[in-house]
């Protein structure tokens, strides 16, 4: 990417639904400014409990990156240390302009009862700072699941594919399931690989009647 500015631009994220959108806007901002991008993934979260998780997300950032001509790094720290972590990377990529989300914020604030905002200020005089509110980040969607679990989908005779747990031989696609929060039925998404790319399909009780990529419906 060519540039005619001295700008940089620098989008931190979390784990998340928020996380891709917070790279479009980056993105947006970059493309606005002819400057290049950086993303920095900040991962705080426990290894087994969120893997599956970790695993749909950073493969949605990864095709993110790539799309928007972006470099994507990740740094493992505590959440307490998130300003070190971002003002010192921010150093690093000389950056002029840094997007955070709202969540990053409020999860400061309820850990030491400061402002991320203020202390990156502080840390990182050399940049602008852009603390972009949840709703705005997210846009009109919001993330209800439940964190993500193993799981398949089985083709059936009629077109449908059903949804499994168990290791099974003869499944058609493996991936990650995430359950709608407060209902009992198998009802949510299912995230999985095909063709280098990641799908995201409905599922409703346990069957996926139609596989097409919940973006396209």
């Amino acid at each position: 990417m060519s540039t005619s500015s001295n700008e940089r631009i620098l989008v931190c994220v979390n784990y998340g639904h928020h996380g891709s959108k917070l790279i479009k806007r980056g993105a947006a901002l970059a493309s606005q400014l002819n400057a290049p991008l950086s993303i920095l993934v900040f991962d705080s979260l426990p290894e087994e409990e969120y893997k599956h998780d970790k695993k749909i997300d950073m493969s949605i950032f990864k095709k993110l990156a790539n799309e928007y001509g972006a470099d994507l790094s990740v740094e493992k720290s505590h959440a307490y240390n998130i300003t070190n972590v971002i003002s010192n990377f921010a150093k690093e990529k000389q950056a002029t302009q840094i997007v955070i989300g709202q969540i990053a914020e409020n999860l400061w604030t309820t850990l030491l009862g400061g402002s991320i905002i203020d202390t990156l200020l502080e840390k990182a005089p050399f940049a602008d700072l852009h603390v972009v509110p949840k709703e705005r980040a997210d846009e009109t969607d919001n993330w209800n699941f439940e964190r993500g679990v193993s799981a398949y989908l089985v083709e059936q005779t009629d077109g449908t594919y059903e949804l499994r747990f168990d290791d099974s031989k003869g499944f058609t696609y493996e991936g990650v399931f995430f359950k709608e929060l407060q209902t009992d039925f198998n009802s949510g998404i299912f995230s999985f690989t095909k063709d280098s790319h990641i799908f995201e399909v409905r599922v409703d009780d346990g069957t996926v009647r139609r596989l097409v990529d919940i973006d396209e419906t």
